[in-house]
């Protein structure tokens, strides 16, 4: 006999104790009330009064998921797939309408988003649409989330199915490469000197590969598919375990997905991808070590396992989780209700706060709380700076190349954080009303108001990826709370066809609106025609022919400057040592910039022990879209107001002591060693 569905337990066990009608009325709710609240609702106007009633009302609903007769017979009658045939046909005509996008873009961006935004849609809103259904069964549900997460995987991975072509794909890249040719842990990568400190997701990938025969590329594909799997399903069973619904956790982990960083930057070959969903498993066995009976230790003993994955995977990752132990210890403290799992957060808290910090200061070389301060101390500055009247804040909807996003683009990033920046208040309130004596929940309610103090640092320029960063995290208190909301305001007997609707364009706006925030104002992560120093956009085919000609015909492993893309480049395909202000602490972008090369940029050449320069001229075309040239901290960052001169790039073709070995069109090499020697 197939096992009765949560929400039709709470239904008949509600039905049974309250001996109520389908739907109970508001009157009887009303009585509840403070007196209190109904003094303040006496002195507004009569409409607000009604909603104001009607909303503090529905505050008082101990169970606004009880289903109602119909709801349940309805249930009963589903077969085990639903709508699922249905909405994986929609969902294909999505993925269809996203790579036709993909296919027009080199002829422009309104082009792309005529047919981007209505193929994500095609995915998004038939599933939403089902989960706040009141008839879909717990197997359904749980179906629809995954191919949400598969389909929007597969519009990341569209993008570039052949290569990598994001900038942090290439970072790590290198960081496997290097496992698996030096067979060492630990290496160093010029790129990125932190990540060979957190290599989880390396090795695993490393390890599928040499197993398997795959390559890198691919193995990583399979690994980043299996983790959006599981990143799927812990969201859904963690709120299962705390809200008791199927339905509620459906809903709030859709909307998770809203989140900016969902579709895109965490379905990446990066340690955050595979970090986060490990870490949400964690919570996910530590709420259901809380509410089962028995005292299963192998929840435990995995629970630790995994935390120790996660701390050797990313190092931000663990830091947040490890905040989010030890809020969550702290308010178990002061709750009666949670006395059973209190033994068990706080030595868990304390000892992942330990093990961070060890692992950190003591893994000899590790520059992760270097490379983190650094970053947020420039933000904050900036912040601090702006707030002064000392700097101008950074223009909103705009690159650092001058261009700015479309109207349409605008109201949807607008409306997106505004809907969420409205709703949390009255999420927040449910919360209180109904969770406020459950730890996780109260955690998660103040996680939740970190949200609207993110938002500030939209206008800095460094602290602006805070803001990006950070929704990944948010978005886990996030869609708790908003998922609350929505389900007291319209519980499951109330619910109707324009109710449905509403949510759904809703969801949808903060949805679109997020893919708009992440991509930026001119789409540049997706496909399209080449841009200067656009990262995905400026990854082409020339430029990696270049870097494979540097590793068959140099060797690897020379000492190598050159501008942001072509580093990357030359880093992975060429195989090469690049020289880069993180790792050896010497800016080489003077050398490119100088309208003659005088003592100075000589030598830069010689500390640096540079051999060889690998010059973009397309650099002279254009103002860089993400605001600098080389590296952050160069002259001039963000703040540029001309392209560099094609002069300034071609001024080594005319000194004799450097020799022209290469030249693609737009790319040239040459031979410094004479001068730096």
């Amino acid at each position: 006999m197939r096992k009765r569905l949560p929400t039709q337990f709470a239904a008949l066990e509600y039905k049974k104790n309250a001996q109520v009608e389908d739907q109970p009325t508001h009157s009887a709710i009303e009585g509840a009330l403070p007196a209190s609240s109904g003094k303040v609702a006496n002195k507004l106007p009569l409409t607000l009064q009604n909603i104001v009633n009607r909303g503090l009302a529905r505050l008082q609903d101990p169970q606004p998921e009880g289903l109602s007769t119909r709801g349940l017979q309805a249930i009963k009658t589903e077969n085990n797939l639903g709508h699922i045939p249905m909405v994986v046909l929609l969902c294909a005509l999505g993925l269809l309408m996203v790579s036709t996008a993909y296919y027009v873009s080199p002829y422009g961006d309104l082009l792309l988003e005529i047919f981007f935004f209505p193929g994500l849609l095609l995915i998004f809103v038939p599933i939403t649409v089902r989960l706040l259904s009141a008839t879909a069964s717990r197997f359904e549900r749980m179906c629809l989330l995954c191919i949400a997460g598969i389909c929007f995987y597969l519009v990341q991975f569209m993008v570039s199915p052949n290569y990598v072509s994001s900038f942090d794909e290439f970072l790590h890249w290198r960081t496997a490469a290097d496992i698996i040719r030096t067979q060492h842990l630990f290496t160093n990568n010029p790129m990125l000197p932190v990540s060979p400190y957190y290599p989880g997701l390396e090795l695993i990938i490393t390890g599928l590969s040499t197993i398997s025969g795959l390559s890198i590329f691919h193995s990583f594909t399979i690994l980043i598919t299996l983790a959006r799997l599981l990143m799927v399903l812990s969201l859904f069973l963690l709120y299962e375990q705390i809200t008791r619904s199927s339905r509620m956790a459906g809903i709030a982990t859709i909307i998770y997905m809203t989140n900016p960083h969902f579709l895109f930057f965490d379905a990446l070959f990066n340690y955050e991808s595979f970090a986060l969903p490990l870490a949400t498993f964690m919570f996910y066995l530590l709420a259901r070590y809380q509410t089962i009976n028995k005292n299963f230790r192998w929840l435990l003993f995995t629970g630790w396992l995994v935390l120790l994955a996660v701390t050797i995977t990313h190092h931000m990752t663990d830091y947040v989780f490890d905040g989010l132990l030890l809020l969550w210890s702290v308010i178990s403290l002061f709750q009666i209700s949670s006395r059973n799992i209190r033994k068990v957060l706080v030595p868990l808290a304390f000892c992942g706060i330990v093990l961070s910090i060890a692992y950190a200061k003591f893994s000899t070389g590790n520059p992760a709380v270097g490379y983190l301060s650094s970053y947020y101390s420039s933000a904050f500055n900036e912040m601090a700076h702006i707030i002064t009247g000392t700097s101008v804040a950074r223009p909103l909807f705009v690159s650092s190349s001058g261009l700015g996003a479309p109207i349409w683009d605008r109201l949807l990033m607008l409306g997106s954080v505004a809907i969420i920046a409205f709703s949390l208040p009255f999420g927040l309130l449910c919360l209180w009303q109904q969770h406020r004596h459950e730890a996780l929940a109260v955690m998660f309610g103040i996680f939740a108001l970190f949200y609207p103090l993110t938002q500030v640092f939209r206008f800095t320029q460094f602290g602006s990826e805070i803001t990006d960063r950070s929704a990944a995290f948010l978005f886990l208190p996030i869609a708790y709370v908003l998922s609350i909301y929505i389900t007291h305001f319209w519980p499951t007997r109330t619910i109707n066809r324009r109710t449905t609707v509403g949510i759904t364009c809703l969801l949808a706006v903060v949805f679109l609106g997020g893919v708009a925030l992440e991509s930026g104002p001119i789409w540049s992560n997706v496909a399209g025609p080449y841009l200067v120093a656009a990262d995905v956009r400026s990854v082409e085919p020339e430029g990696i022919q270049v870097a494979t000609w540097t590793l068959s015909h140099l060797g690897r492993d020379n000492r190598v400057a050159t501008d942001r893309i072509n580093r990357l480049l030359s880093s992975t395909y060429g195989q090469q040592r690049m020289v880069t202000g993180s790792n050896d602490k010497i800016d080489v972008s003077p050398i490119f910039y100088a309208a003659t090369l005088g003592p100075e940029e000589i030598g830069i050449l010689r500390t640096a022990k540079i051999r060889y320069l690998v010059v973009d001229l397309r650099l002279s075309t254009s103002l860089p879209l993400i605001g600098f040239y080389f590296e952050e901290g160069e002259p001039g960052t963000y703040r540029l107001t001309k392209p560099i001169s094609r002069a300034a790039l071609t001024k080594f073709s005319a000194i004799p002591q450097i020799k022209q070995i290469f030249e693609s069109g737009d790319i040239v090499i040459y031979d410094v060693g004479a001068l730096s020697n």
